[in-house]
C-alpha cells in the first residue's frame, strides 16, 4: 500500500467566478463555507494541485479575467475517507467517502445552491473547477478534480447588496430542487442552459424557451399570450405592463424570426 493511502481528512475546493468580496456574506449548510485568498496564494495553490508551473495556471485561469479580481472566492468543505493510491498517487478505487459526499452534498445540495442563486438574482455566478485534496507534510495532494458547473457566458458579476442578503438566505432555504411542477423545471433548464451557451443567439433562444414554459397557457396566439402574462405579472402600471408587453412582444418577434429563417441580425448581446 502506498504511504499515500489511508484513512485521509480531504478538502473540497470550488472556485467561484464573477463573484466579488459580497459573496462572503452568504452562510451556507452542510458544512460549507465561502472564503477568500490572494490570487498568488490561489495560484500556487491550483498549480500545486494540478501539478503544473505557476505561469502555465496563471494563463490558463486568469487569461479569461472571470475568476481573479485581485483575490479567489471559492467554497470548501472537508470529510474523512479512506483512500488507495499507488506509488505514483493515482487512486487505485474510487474512495466511497468521497462518492457519498460528491453525490449527496456537491450535487445534492451545492449545485443546486448555484443555481438558486443565479436564479435570485442577475450575474453569472459558477464553479468551472473542483478539487478534491489532501495535505501530505504541508504539501496538497490532488485526488480529483475538473470542470465542474461551467458556464461560459455572460461575464456579469454577481453581487449581493446588503439588503438582499436575508432574502437570499430564506431563498435558499425555503426553495427546493429540481421543481415538482414540470414546467418549471424546464424553464429552469433552459435558464441555466442560457449561461452554458458561448453564442448570443443559442443563448438568447434559450432564454425565450424558458418563458414560453412558464408563460405559454395555449398553443394559439403564443406571442401575444406570453407578451402579456410578462406584462401583468411585472408591470407596476397601465403604462409600465404597456411598456413590457411591447419589448416581449418584440422579443418574441426576434425569436420567431431566428427561428423560421435562421436570421438572427435583430439579436443583440444586450
Amino acid at each position: 500500500m502506498s504511504s499515500n493511502s489511508g484513512t485521509k481528512e480531504i478538502h473540497f475546493m470550488g472556485p467561484l467566478a464573477n463573484v466579488d468580496t459580497s459573496i462572503l456574506n452568504i452562510n451556507l449548510d452542510h458544512g460549507f463555507e465561502i472564503h477568500d485568498i490572494s490570487d498568488e496564494e490561489a495560484i500556487t495553490l491550483i498549480s500545486a494541485l494540478e501539478r503544473l508551473p505557476f505561469e502555465e495556471i496563471l494563463n490558463q485561469l486568469a487569461g479569461g479575467n472571470y475568476l481573479f479580481q485581485k483575490r479567489l472566492y471559492y467554497i470548501g468543505n472537508s470529510f474523512k475517507s479512506d483512500i488507495e493510491m499507488n506509488d505514483d498517487g493515482v487512486l487505485t478505487e474510487f474512495p466511497s467517502g468521497l462518492a457519498q459526499f460528491s453525490n449527496n452534498l456537491f450535487l445534492g445540495y451545492l449545485a443546486h445552491v448555484i443555481q438558486l442563486m443565479r436564479l435570485f438574482k442577475e450575474g453569472n455566478i459558477f464553479m468551472p473547477v473542483v478539487y478534491y485534496y489532501f495535505v501530505d507534510d504541508s504539501i496538497p495532494k490532488c485526488i480529483m478534480g475538473g470542470r465542474a458547473l461551467m458556464h461560459g457566458f455572460p461575464p456579469d458579476l454577481y453581487t449581493i447588496e446588503s439588503s438582499e442578503i436575508s432574502d437570499l438566505q430564506i431563498f435558499l432555504q425555503n426553495t427546493k430542487l429540481p421543481f415538482k411542477e414540470p414546467s418549471l423545471q424546464l424553464a429552469l433548464g433552459n435558464f441555466n442552459l442560457g449561461y452554458r451557451f458561448y453564442n448570443v443567439n443559442l443563448s438568447f433562444l434559450s432564454l425565450m424557451i424558458s418563458l414560453e414554459a412558464l408563460f405559454n397557457l395555449s398553443n394559439t396566439e403564443l406571442g401575444y399570450r406570453i407578451s402579456r402574462s410578462v406584462a401583468v405579472l411585472l408591470g407596476k402600471d397601465k403604462e409600465d405592463s404597456a411598456r413590457i408587453f411591447a419589448d416581449v412582444k418584440n422579443l418574441y418577434n426576434k425569436r420567431s424570426k431566428f427561428v423560421h429563417t435562421g436570421n438572427s441580425n435583430t439579436i443583440e448581446i444586450e
